[in-house]
């Protein structure tokens, strides 16, 4: 078993503070255990050709720089009042509170039930009273695992946990055994200490699992242990499909519209396929397509300050600098390349893509470098959602 880490190369600096959660649907059978109405997922400042950072990788004029800055500052006292709140991010800090093995079980059969009934992840978990983000949860979770398997009693201490880095999953459906998944959870309590944060992913028979299926694999552990007194002899992973981000039944004809070249997405241009083509080779995954296609232009363009759309896929390519519309453009172009659905969100001063894989859309923001694949943002403020952006 290993763990994947990753560098982050700061495309720009966000002028608000950005919020980390994920709340996805998750390629298992999976999901939560509360959920909180004002609780929005993460990134949600308004990063945009509007209010960028100040240290955007961008060749502006003295003049155009200040410009810039004015309009930073503008964003900055604007919304120096609106605080976002995410799941995991914004809450009080519990770390250091002791929890009971008693009270971790009812938490874990909370969060199975959620899970099986929703197929998502809560916001957060509530533990004896205490508001637990997702990344400390596992960490309870895998140590109090450890604990029933070695006959220890005493309570758990709750660490402050941070979220992964740049989370990812590749994993087939199968059994993990019992000598697996301790082990497992071994390697995550190691990884934890020494980093104060979750990996990556871990490594499995199975294949390369994120955190928030392993939250829900540790949930039915340590659920079946407090209904039978025992440790299962192994657990099951399934591959989930059929729902989208926003929980409705996708069918294949309603998505032939986001496979679509358009003027701007210029999807069937030989060299957009070509490149598309080189970007995917020797991958047999639709997420692995996707989320490479997303890596390869979040890596290789530059971020140029202007409004609306001006250069197009193909401009945005040879100039391998553009704003968030052409970056918008570029990704969903050669996503579209490769037969992935892909679709524009547009949001206050921004547009992001988001690409459809297994069932879901996954939200592909490749203006800034610390952005990954799947990275989860706020639904509460999205002005439209297009295949073919309007401007």
């Amino acid at each position: 078993m290993d763990f994947g880490g990753g560098n982050i190369n700061i495309k720009m600096t966000l002028v608000v503070l950005t919020i980390f959660a994920l709340t996805l649907p998750l390629s298992m059978n999976l999901v939560s255990a509360a959920t909180s109405p004002s609780a929005v997922d993460q990134n949600l400042t308004v990063m945009t050709d509007q209010s960028s950072g100040q240290d955007l990788k961008t060749n502006l004029s003295t003049n155009q720089q200040n410009s810039l800055d004015q309009t930073i500052n503008q964003e900055s006292i604007k919304n120096q009042t609106t605080k976002i709140r995410a799941a995991g991010s914004e809450t009080t800090s519990v770390g250091g509170n002791q929890i009971t093995s008693a009270q971790l079980n009812d938490a874990a059969s909370s969060v199975k039930t959620f899970v099986d009934a929703n197929h998502r992840l809560p916001n957060y978990v509530t533990v004896a009273g205490l508001q637990i983000t997702l990344p400390q949860f596992l960490e309870l979770l895998s140590e109090g695992l450890l604990y029933i398997n070695s006959g220890q009693t005493s309570s758990i201490t709750v660490q402050e946990v941070s979220n992964p880095t740049n989370p990812y999953e590749s994993v087939k459906s199968g059994n993990i055994q019992k000598t697996e998944y301790v082990q497992i959870a071994e390697k995550i309590n190691t990884f934890v200490d020494a980093n104060g944060r979750l990996p990556n992913y871990v490594s499995s028979s199975l294949g390369k699992i994120r955190y928030e299926s392993l939250i829900y694999l540790y949930s039915k552990i340590v659920d079946f242990y407090g209904t039978n007194g025992r440790l299962p002899t192994y657990v099951s992973i399934t591959a989930w499909t059929g729902l989208s981000s926003e929980g409705t039944t996708i069918t294949d004809s309603s998505l032939q519209k986001y496979l679509q070249p358009t003027a701007n997405c210029q999807s069937t241009s030989s060299t957009i396929k070509t490149l598309s083509t080189s970007i995917t080779a020797g991958l047999t995954s639709t997420y692995g397509k996707a989320q490479a296609i997303f890596n390869w232009v979040r890596d290789n363009l530059s971020y140029s300050y202007y409004n609306n759309t001006k250069k197009g896929a193909l401009g945005a390519l040879s100039a391998r600098s553009a704003n968030c519309c052409d970056h918008s453009h570029l990704v969903i172009a050669l996503a579209r390349a490769a037969g992935i659905p892909g679709r524009y969100i547009h949001v206050y001063g921004h547009v992001y893509s988001q690409l459809y894989v297994d069932g879901k859309w996954y939200n592909a923001d490749a203006i800034n470098n610390s952005n990954y694949f799947g990275q989860a943002k706020s639904t509460s403020n999205i002005l439209g959602t297009y295949a073919e952006l309007p401007f």
